[in-house]
């Protein structure tokens, strides 16, 4: 088959998600809401993370491509609501194929005045919360055959 022939016959359905479950970390804003709606229109269904009491815009978007989405309120830097955040996807889908550490923060000041406080709240949300939560994930897909974080 020549080069052309495999470009002619390429598939959309090569990126389905069709029957996936997505955990997105700061998905109600930003980048984090376009990759939550972009694995909807790809047929994923959804399990957003969340500090904001407002996630009407992204439950609307997600809801718009017939896909599920579940939410769960709370602090990332929190150990205890990372493993809530794997159980209660669990409860509510049954599985979790896909995750996206996407929530991220930044507290700007001159150097000499940045507060260590808000240098470690950086820290604990960019650089643990990543390693906890995907740890926590892998367990899961472990179990499961498989997954991608």
């Amino acid at each position: 088959m020549s080069a052309l022939d495999k470009i002619a016959a390429f598939n959309m359905d090569y990126f389905s998600l069709k029957g996936k479950v997505a955990i997105v970390t700061g998905a109600n804003q930003g980048l984090g809401m376009g990759y939550a709606v972009a694995f909807a229109k790809a047929g994923a269904d959804l399990y957003i993370p969340h500090f904001t009491e407002d996630v009407s815009d992204v439950k609307r978007l997600i809801e718009a491509e017939g896909r599920k989405v579940a939410f769960i309120r709370g602090d990332l830097t929190d150990r205890t609501y990372l493993k809530s955040v794997v159980d209660g996807c669990m409860k509510e889908y049954g599985r979790i194929d896909i995750l996206v550490n996407n929530a991220g923060m930044n507290h700007f000041a001159d150097f000499f005045d940045f507060p260590d406080t808000a240098y470690d709240r950086v820290l604990e949300l960019q650089l643990k919360t990543v390693y906890f939560l995907g740890r926590e994930v892998a367990r899961v897909m472990k179990d499961q055959g498989g997954g991608k974080i």
